[in-house]
């Protein structure tokens, strides 16, 4: 079973085959129950198992009739009503009650009405699907008609006060659904007015009245969400469009609060795997109701569906402390360390860490002791983690040792924090830097300052920005002595990484090494070729003055802090939650990378690809060296910036068409296929020239006219040789190999000028003397004959 288990691809089918399964092993009704109710304890179950789970409790033995058996099945229904707001759902558990209220059976009646717990169980469970489901724009008029007819079913029945009363409740319910948004809205205003006519005849006028102000006002909330429901439709259900959405309607304070929650539910129907709708969710209804339990149940609901998500652990922790308090929350960040659900991750599980730490430290009941044991507890569990999944920004490990240094007594805490930050992370140039600030700020600059020269002997993911931390300490209160002496051991660190660096190039060869730049010519990335192009004396030096020059340079400043002639690099693969200043905190910092240009869509939506300038060769050096660095679980790619050949135009040749078709016909056919630059004509006007944007649009300009009809006539397309006319071809060709045309060129419709032309050609082939370069005035002589001017 395990095995078949595990080739399962999404927590949906692992929900829907698992009861299966154990149903196999156990045998019997009580093992399906009990796995069901484990799945619901800790992971969404669906509607339609929801449903099986149901129909399996009815299929019991004198299921209807047992009271126990019938509050189970009753317990079901209102788990499936609470985990997801369907209307199929309230619609199955509204038939079901009032099945059991029309049985003939009066057992089964009897045990419904102490199952519920009342005798009008129908009513009251039909009021609660119209609160819960009436917010629905589009749906949710079957379920509320449902409602009304059977509130007229019972107005026919009573009589005297009772039946006073009930069209006096009636009455506010249609009032109330009036001023609800819906599709339905003419046809619950005409329900009204027959209504108000049978029951209401006396203040009948007076009751249209107020209803037509309702309604008016309703009618134009009505034509903004219609739109948004286009839309909506035209997207096919994004969250993007869903998000829109919500923001529309939450812009307009009219809007009440259980109509923007609907619309969560709405995109949780088709984003209910999605972390980033359930935590918008959730702060949501944190900031809209006064009850903390309906942001706590959004919550628990949203770590059923993504219990891998970090973010959302730690809004259920915050949540359960607004809720109860300390011991709520403690139950929770429990429930998620024991369970593992986001032991995978470095990041996520620091997101979780970091709201306990929150609520740790604002909790009355926890002295400073329990906060430093906290913190260090949370070090501790975080480094058992794979090191590859771990913050390349150190968020976790900054929230972490900061709440130590503010706890009495906790410096020293805090500094055994950085120090074993450090050591697991010693490649690290971020965790050396902030534990050098954090020197700097709670010890002394000396302290800082030794945290600095012990980095600066490490193999760094980005050097540069260790070298400029503490250039800015030495700078900011260090003395003179000790700014020379960091300038040293910089310049010393220098050199060994491009030493370091050009054993790497020299081992990975040059074929790994070259890039093709815009200029078009074959250059080398590597530091020597960097520093050879800022050392490059101009054409006329001597090789002395070329060597000198050369050293002068080498002297003046390291190739290492020149600005490469390759700047740019591409980024992919990365998180989709990154930002530019996420990916600039990637590379180095400002000081190493600028010009962050994040890659989005048509839809504004960025899909993980980034392009940077690096602003000196050991930035480039060390922004290539974090190719296939994991950051959250992705792989980030890192390689230069190759930027593409522009497109070259491309003609197709047309014949066969009538005399009378003109160029925008023809440029109609061949615009599906792409670009059209312009369409002309031979001097015959029998051929047209249809020149594409590129080759591609013109292999599929060339697909469409072959064989096309145009008034009547077959099209015969074919791309002309190299893109261009066969004129310009011969052209070309002629001057490859060597022929001088002297004879001028015919230029259509244009007079030539009248001069005397030498237009007879040498008898013989010229011999090599002839062949030689000659000058523009030599060639004025031949071309012009002996009537032109010196």
């Amino acid at each position: 079973m395990e095995s078949e288990l595990d080739n399962l691809n999404s927590l949906g089918d692992f929900l829907k085959v698992l009861p299966e399964k154990l149903l196999r092993a156990g045998g019997d009704i009580d093992s399906l129950r009990t796995a069901r109710q484990c799945m619901y304890g800790y992971l969404a179950v669906t509607s339609d198992l929801f449903l099986e789970w149901i129909a399996d409790e009815e299929s019991l033995p004198n299921a209807l009739s047992d009271e126990s058996v019938l509050k189970h099945i009753i317990g079901l229904y209102e788990m499936a009503v609470r985990e997801r707001i369907s209307l199929v759902m309230w619609q199955r558990y509204v038939d079901f009650a009032a099945s059991l209220s029309n049985s003939r059976d009066e057992e089964i009646r009897a045990a419904a009405a102490a199952a519920f717990g009342r005798e009008d169980y129908v009513i009251t469970l039909l009021r609660q699907g119209v609160e819960a489901t009436g917010p629905h724009y589009l749906q949710s008029q079957a379920l509320w008609m449902q409602y009304c007819d059977y509130f007229l079913h019972q107005i026919n029945k009573a009589e005297g006060s009772q039946r006073d009363e009930l069209v006096e409740q009636l009455q506010s319910v249609f009032i109330e659904r009036l001023a609800q948004p819906h599709t339905g809205v003419d046809e619950t205003f005409t329900m009204y007015s027959e209504f108000t006519t049978k029951h209401n005849a006396a203040t009948y006028e007076q009751q249209m009245v107020d209803a037509n102000k309702i309604v008016s006002v309703t009618r134009g909330q009505s034509v903004q969400r219609n739109a948004f429901e286009d839309r909506l439709v035209e997207s096919e259900g994004s969250w993007a469009e869903y998000s829109r959405y919500i923001s529309g309607l939450a812009a307009d304070h009219t809007t009440r609060p259980a109509e923007i929650c609907m619309l969560y539910e709405r995109a949780l129907v088709t984003s209910c795997y999605s972390p980033e709708v359930w935590s918008e969710y959730g702060a949501y209804t944190a900031g809209a109701f006064d009850d903390t339990q309906v942001a706590l149940d959004v919550m628990y609901r949203g770590l059923r569906n993504c219990p891998w998500s970090g973010r959302l652990w730690a809004q259920c922790v915050r949540s359960a402390y607004a809720h109860e308090g300390y011991e709520l929350a403690s139950r929770v960040y429990a429930r998620a360390t024991d369970t593992h659900a986001v032991s995978y991750s470095m990041v996520e599980f620091g997101l979780l860490a970091v709201a306990w730490l929150a609520v740790t430290r604002t909790d009355p009941g926890c002295d400073d002791e329990i906060v430093l044991d906290t913190c260090d507890q949370c070090v501790d569990a975080a480094y058992k983690l794979d090191p590859n999944t771990a913050d390349p920004v150190l968020y976790f490990e900054r929230c972490c040792t900061s709440t130590a240094a503010n706890a009495e007594n906790g410096t020293e805490r805090a500094r055994r924090l950085w120090t074993r930050i450090c050591k697991a992370r010693r490649f690290c140039t971020e965790a050396w830097v902030l534990s050098a600030e954090f020197e700097a700020a709670h010890g002394s600059a000396q302290s800082a300052r030794s945290v600095f020269r012990h980095a600066a002997q490490r193999k760094l993911d980005n050097p540069e920005r260790l070298f400029d931390a503490w250039l800015a300490l030495e700078n900011t209160s260090g003395e003179l002595v000790d700014i020379d002496a960091a300038e040293r051991i910089i310049c010393e660190q220098r050199r060994v990484i491009l030493r370091r660096a050009e054993r790497a190039h020299a081992m990975a060869g040059p074929a790994q090494s070259e890039v093709v730049l815009p200029a078009k010519r074959q250059r080398s990335v590597t530091p020597e070729a960097t520093a050879a192009d800022h050392s490059t004396p101009a054409d006329h030096s001597t090789p002395a003055d070329s060597a000198q020059a050369q050293s002068t340079k080498s002297d003046s400043a390291h190739p290492a802090d020149q600005p490469p002639r390759v700047t740019t690099v591409f980024i992919s693969s990365l998180p989709r939650t990154f930002s530019s200043a996420d990916v600039e905190a990637f590379l180095g910092g400002p000081t190493q990378a600028t010009n962050i240009s994040m890659q989005i869509d048509k839809a504004g939506e960025f899909h993980g690809r980034a392009t940077a300038s690096m602003q000196s060769a050991s930035a480039l050096i060390a922004a290539l060296d974090k190719n296939n660095t994991v950051v959250d679980g992705h792989h980030i790619s890192v390689h230069i910036y190759k930027q593409h050949a522009k497109p070259v135009e491309t003609s197709v040749a047309v014949r066969g068409f009538a005399v009378h078709a003109t160029n925008k016909q023809i440029a109609a056919i061949a615009k599906p296929a792409g670009t059209v630059v312009r369409v002309r004509r031979n001097q015959s006007g029998d051929t047209a020239f249809v020149v594409m944007h590129s080759y591609g649009d013109a292999v599929r300009a060339e697909a469409m006219l072959n064989g096309c009809v145009l008034d009547e006539c077959t099209l015969d397309a074919s791309i002309v040789k190299g893109g261009r006319s066969a004129t310009a071809a011969k052209q070309k060709d002629a001057k490859e190999a060597g022929v001088i045309s002297l004879a001028p060129r015919k230029v259509a419709r244009r007079p030539a000028k009248k001069v005397s032309i030498l237009r007879t050609a040498p008898a013989q082939e010229p011999s090599g003397a002839d062949t030689e370069a000659k000058s523009n005035a030599e060639f004025r002589q031949l071309f012009l004959g002996n009537d032109s001017k010196p």
